[in-house]
């Protein structure tokens, strides 16, 4: 190869190690930012859960309350009826109805208690949630700022990058660019080595005499057999 040709293929091969880095930068970053959204988004339905569950304790707070004051009542006027008998049996009827009326009232009052305590616990975790929540929101705002700013830092790096490997592929002879492309898709991530010392610079595989002295020559496009790689002069 001539060495405007062997310049053009190492371009070509910096272009295509630097698009493949932009490229992997790219979809991490892509990844990250989903991974910011669904932290957001679980944030967002812990605090809307704790939200939901301070109405259901508040309704729940508010029925206790309507079956204390239910209680009350009836225990006056149970009391209010006792109090005007006078026939020992209807006295002791009387009486049990009144014992029973303030034992449910003392088991309403202890349910509205009980009612009132677990209002105040899920008001503290919907606070707590609605404070996560926030600083939430504030750092992935941040961060997605800080990501898509990146992203369109990249968009426009690629943008030129394959802008230039167009034409550094354009400038090079069809059927050198053939070979390299087909190495490129090979398994090595290298595309080409120098010969070094007699051996293939990517692999350290012997190269034939023969080979050697075309590859110094510059007149042909030599492969190396171990790994595939284009080889060229050692510089």
């Amino acid at each position: 190869m001539e060495e405007q040709t062997v310049d053009e293929l190492l371009s070509l091969q910096e272009l295509d190690t630097l698009i493949a880095m932009l490229r992997i930068e790219r979809r991490s970053l892509q990844a990250e930012r989903a991974e910011v959204q669904e932290r957001f988004e679980a944030l967002l339905k812990g605090e809307s859960d704790m939200r939901t569950r301070v109405e259901e304790v508040e309704a729940d707070v508010r029925r206790a309350e309507r079956t204390v004051q239910a209680g009350r009542a009836t225990l006056k006027r149970l009391q209010e009826r006792a109090q005007e008998l006078h026939r020992a049996r209807e006295v002791a009827a009387a009486r049990a109805e009144v014992d029973a009326a303030k034992q449910n009232l003392d088991d309403a009052e202890t349910l509205l208690l009980e009612e009132m305590q677990s209002h105040d616990r899920a008001r503290v975790g919907a606070e707590e949630a609605e404070k996560t929540l926030n600083e939430g929101r504030s750092e992935g705002e941040e961060r997605c700022a800080e990501i898509d700013g990146r992203l369109n830092q990249l968009d426009q790096e690629l943008a030129r990058a394959e802008a230039d490997r167009r034409e550094t592929s354009l400038r090079l002879d069809s059927g050198v660019r053939s070979i390299y492309e087909r190495v490129s898709s090979g398994r090595t991530t290298q595309v080409l080595a120098p010969l070094a010392h007699g051996c293939c610079g990517h692999c350290f595989t012997a190269i034939p005499l023969q080979r050697q002295a075309e590859i110094r020559a510059g007149g042909a496009v030599v492969v190396c057999e171990g790994c595939g790689v284009i080889l060229h002069p050692e510089r």
